[in-house]
């Protein structure tokens, strides 16, 4: 596990307590740089399952989303320059290992959007271009591929453009749904996808595209058990808001010290 935080919440009449949980995988460990994309079996550097778990009226509800490395073969040359330069490693298994890698998703989450922020220029231009190219010969309904250039449309401060982005997957959140229990602990609903977000070191850029995407999640739960109303959304209630910014601010701080050895660099933007 790489972190647990939770908050309380009141909404009205309601209380409200959502929890965040990591959960690194280890068959790919390694500090930032030094460990990068997947191995020849598929599983992925920085891989971490994040949970958020929402429970109020005696209901609990779950929904779980992933980050790891871009799944192919790649490096980082660790040297003394600022930005180290990547390096593609053994091209033609490329699709064979990120094909691997989608589908141990998919035997575990069922469907699979992957959503890839990284830049279409420079070094990480070309990390992109390799994922767009070896991923396409396996997209299906249930294997998604979405390229956002996060840098590009949001820039440092202008996380509100996200919502392009949650246009795109809007649909395919509404399809596959989340886990829901009802309060006598019977399952109401369950979640048949997941969304696999990276950006280079699935830390920063990835942590704030997750927010979002957990935020959207934890609204559509409070308002389909009646705490919110059909329009509500967490920016309504101050103190709601503030609380949650900072869980998954600390959430991202977790994954990324346990990555490299810091907290995450967008935090206070995120806070």
């Amino acid at each position: 596990m790489s972190g647990f935080q939770n908050i309380h919440a009141e909404v009205g009449s309601d209380k409200v307590v959502v929890t965040m949980i990591a959960r690194r995988c280890t068959r790919r460990i390694g500090t930032r740089c030094w460990r990068r994309g997947a191995d020849p079996e598929g599983y992925a550097a920085n891989f971490v399952e994040s949970e958020q778990i929402m429970q109020t009226k005696g209901y609990t509800a779950s929904y779980v989303q992933v980050r790891g490395s871009m799944p192919f073969l790649w490096e980082q040359i660790v040297d003394l320059t600022y930005k180290p330069s990547f390096d593609i490693v053994r091209v033609e298994e490329a699709a064979r290992v990120l094909e691997r890698h989608f589908h141990d998703l998919q035997k575990k989450y069922g469907a699979v959007v992957g959503i890839d922020l990284v830049n279409t220029t420079g070094g990480e231009g070309r990390l992109y271009e390799r994922y767009a190219k070896s991923i396409e010969p396996i997209l299906t309904e249930d294997i998604r591929f979405i390229h956002f250039d996060f840098h590009k449309i949001c820039g440092h401060i202008h996380f509100e453009r996200l919502s392009q982005l949650y246009d795109q997957i809007e649909d395919y959140l509404k399809k596959h749904k989340y886990f829901l229990l009802d309060d006598q602990g019977k399952k109401m609903v369950g979640q048949t996808g997941t969304v696999r977000t990276n950006c280079v070191d699935c830390l920063d850029r990835t942590n704030v595209t997750q927010s979002m995407v957990g935020r959207k999640t934890l609204e559509s739960q409070l308002q389909q058990l009646g705490v919110f109303g059909g329009n509500d959304t967490i920016s309504n209630y101050p103190a709601f808001d503030a609380d949650y910014k900072v869980l998954w601010a600390n959430h991202g701080d977790a994954i990324s010290t346990q990555y490299s050895g810091t907290p995450a660099l967008k935090g206070d933007f995120v806070r």
